[in-house]
């Protein structure tokens, strides 16, 4: 039973953790302009199709992912700024939980 109950705590903090945002959810559900950082896909053959961005969100920095199924996005420098428009939203896992632009409707090295 103690077990049990010590595993339904884990998951409850887990969920929980997964539930909470950070600083931009002003934005969430929202076309943003997005301007930051490039950060490049480790993998080189899967740069057209993802990448991130570092966002200063009320002055706290947050980590974009943006990706488009179908390829097709410039690869900027890294390091570089990128800017982005699309829909910002808040993508959930278990254990990991970050804001992604998906399919945005611009992408532009600066």
């Amino acid at each position: 039973m103690r077990y049990v109950l010590a595993a339904l705590c884990c998951l409850v903090a887990l969920a929980s953790r997964a539930q909470a945002a950070g600083a931009c959810d002003p934005w969430l559900r929202k076309t943003v302009r997005a301007t930051g950082a490039y950060l490049p896909a480790e993998e080189a053959y899967s740069r057209p199709f993802v990448f991130a961005l570092n966002l200063d969100c009320n002055g706290k920095q947050e980590r974009v992912t943006v990706q488009r199924p179908t390829g097709n996005l410039p690869v900027c420098q890294s390091g570089r700024p990128v800017e982005v428009v699309g829909k910002l939203t808040w993508s959930k896992s278990l254990f990991d939980s970050h804001y992604e632009i998906n399919d945005p409707a611009q992408v532009t090295c600066r």
